[in-house]
C-alpha cells in the first residue's frame, strides 16, 4: 500500500511539473491573449472590408436546406455603415448598420434593421422562423479578395468576393440573369461529351446527366453573377470540374444558353427553349379584364406587382379588399389560391377554391387555386386552369367560417359580394386592355 501511495504521489508531481512545463510554452507560443488576438481579428476584417471602391459580391445561401439555392448581394461599407443591393431587387438600394463583434469567435452582424439584407430573415404569421435565413456569421477566414463566412443559424458557408466593378451595373446585370435564367432544361456537350441538364428555377439547382441513357449524374446548387451562374461547390463531370458557366437569353426565339469551360479546358455548350406558355413577371402587370362564367361575364381589375417577394394584388373585385396572387417563377404563370379576405365582425370571409362541374366540393386551404396560363396562340390572353389535382378549382365562390375556422357557410352580407354575388362560377380567361 505504502509504495502504491508513493507511486502516485510521484506521477502527480510529475504531472504538476509538465503541466507547468506546458503552459510556460503556450505563453510563449502566443504573445497576446486571447481577447487581443480577437480584437486584431475583427481589426483586419474591418479594414479589409472598408478597403474597397466597390465594395463586395456577396454569395448568400439561406436556409440549411438550401430551398432557395443562392442568392447574390452587393455590399459596400464603411467605417459604420453597409449599403445593400440584391439582384431581388436591382433598382433598390438600402443602408443600414453592422457590427463586428465576438459571439464564441469573431461575427460580423448586420445588426439594424435593412429591407433586403433581412428579406429571409425576417419572421412573419405566416413563417415564424421566416425563410431561415442569417444575419449574423462567423468569421472563418479573411484575405484580401475574399472572405469566408459561416451563418449562424444555418451553419451554411458563405463568401465575399472583392467587387471589381461598380456595385450599381454588378446588381442589375446579376437581376437580368436572375430573371431571364428560366430554362427548364438544355441540352448540349462538354467537350466531346453529350450532355443534358435539368434546373430547377425555384431553388437554383442544376443536375447534369450524361453516358449511357444518361445514368451518371452530378448537380449542385447555384447563384446568379452579372454574367451567368456560380456553383456552391464545383461540378465533376470525367474527373474534370465546372465552377462557373456563362448564361445569355435570346428573346426573339424564347431560349436560354450556358456557355464556360471545364478545368481541362473543354468547351461547354447547352441551350434550352422556355415552353411557348411562359410567361415573366411584368407580363401580368396592368389593367385586365377577369372573365368568368365561360366567358360571358367579366370584371376589370388592376394587377400590381412586388417583384422581390413574387407577389401580386388584384383590385376591382371589391373596394372593401384586394385579392392576392403570386408568381410561379417554375411555371412561368400566375397563380391566385384560396386565401383570407378580411373579417366581417364575427366571420371570416374566404375566397374558396371550389369545384364546380367537379361536384361542388370547395376549400379555403391556401393549397387549392388555379393558375393563369399564358394563350400562346392569341397576344394579351391567360387561360385559367385548376392548380391542383386533388381538387380541380374551376370556379371561386365567397365562403365564411367563424373565428376559430368553422365553416358558417356561404357569404350573406352583400356589402363583400363581387359584382353583386357570391360566386365567380367557371372561370375563363385573363385578358389585357
Amino acid at each position: 500500500m505504502r509504495l502504491n501511495k508513493l507511486f502516485i504521489a510521484t506521477l502527480l508531481a510529475f504531472s504538476t511539473l509538465a503541466l507547468q512545463s506546458c503552459l510556460k510554452d503556450q505563453e510563449d507560443f502566443f504573445d497576446e491573449s486571447s481577447s487581443e488576438r480577437m480584437q486584431a481579428v475583427l481589426e483586419n476584417t474591418k479594414a479589409v472590408l472598408t478597403n474597397s471602391d466597390n465594395g463586395w459580391i456577396f454569395d448568400y445561401y439561406p436556409d440549411r436546406n438550401l430551398s432557395y439555392g443562392g442568392i447574390i448581394y452587393a455590399l459596400k461599407f464603411d467605417d459604420k455603415k453597409v449599403s445593400v443591393r440584391c439582384e431581388l431587387s436591382p433598382d433598390m438600394e438600402e443602408t443600414s448598420f453592422y457590427k463586428l463583434n465576438t459571439n464564441n469567435g469573431p461575427v460580423l452582424s448586420f445588426d439594424s434593421y435593412n429591407t433586403l439584407m433581412h428579406f429571409f430573415a425576417t419572421p412573419s404569421s405566416g413563417e415564424y422562423e421566416a425563410k431561415d435565413g442569417d444575419f449574423e456569421f462567423m468569421i472563418m477566414d479573411v484575405t484580401e479578395d475574399r472572405i469566408t463566412l459561416r451563418g449562424n443559424r444555418t451553419g451554411n458557408t458563405m463568401y465575399l468576393h472583392r467587387l471589381n466593378e461598380a456595385p450599381d451595373a454588378f446588381i442589375h446585370a446579376a437581376g437580368k440573369i436572375y430573371d431571364t435564367n428560366v430554362v427548364p432544361s438544355a441540352n448540349g456537350a462538354v467537350g466531346a461529351i453529350a450532355l443534358t441538364c435539368k434546373n430547377d428555377i425555384n431553388t437554383h439547382y442544376m443536375e447534369f446527366f450524361w453516358g449511357e441513357d444518361n445514368s451518371q449524374s452530378s448537380g449542385e446548387y447555384y447563384l446568379s453573377t452579372s454574367t451567368g451562374i456560380r456553383f456552391k461547390n464545383p461540378i465533376t463531370i470525367e474527373g474534370a470540374t465546372i465552377s462557373e458557366l456563362n448564361y445569355a437569353y435570346d428573346d426573339s426565339n424564347k431560349s436560354g444558353t450556358f456557355t464556360g469551360e471545364d478545368s481541362n479546358g473543354n468547351q461547354i455548350s447547352l441551350t434550352g427553349v422556355l415552353p411557348e406558355t411562359y410567361a415573366f413577371f411584368d407580363d401580368y402587370i396592368g389593367n385586365f379584364s377577369f372573365r368568368y362564367y365561360s366567358g360571358l361575364r367579366s370584371i376589370n381589375v388592376k394587377i400590381d406587382g412586388d417583384k422581390m417577394i413574387g407577389e401580386y394584388t388584384l383590385t376591382g373585385f371589391n373596394d372593401r379588399y384586394t385579392v392576392a396572387a403570386s408568381y410561379n417563377k417554375a411555371n412561368g404563370c400566375l397563380e391566385i389560391n384560396a386565401q383570407l379576405l378580411g373579417i366581417n365582425g364575427n366571420e371570416a370571409v374566404w375566397l374558396a377554391a371550389w369545384s364546380l362541374g367537379g361536384g361542388g366540393s370547395l376549400a379555403w386551404d391556401s393549397s387549392y387555386g388555379v393558375f393563369v396560363i399564358k394563350d400562346p396562340d392569341r397576344p394579351g390572353t391567360f387561360t385559367i386552369t385548376p392548380n391542383n389535382g386533388s381538387l380541380a378549382t374551376d370556379s371561386f365562390i365567397l365562403w365564411t367560417t367563424d373565428l376559430s375556422g368553422s365553416s358558417t357557410g356561404q357569404l350573406s352580407d352583400p356589402n363583400w359580394m363581387i359584382n353583386g354575388s357570391t360566386q365567380l362560377p367557371y372561370l375563363n380567361s385573363l385578358v389585357k386592355l
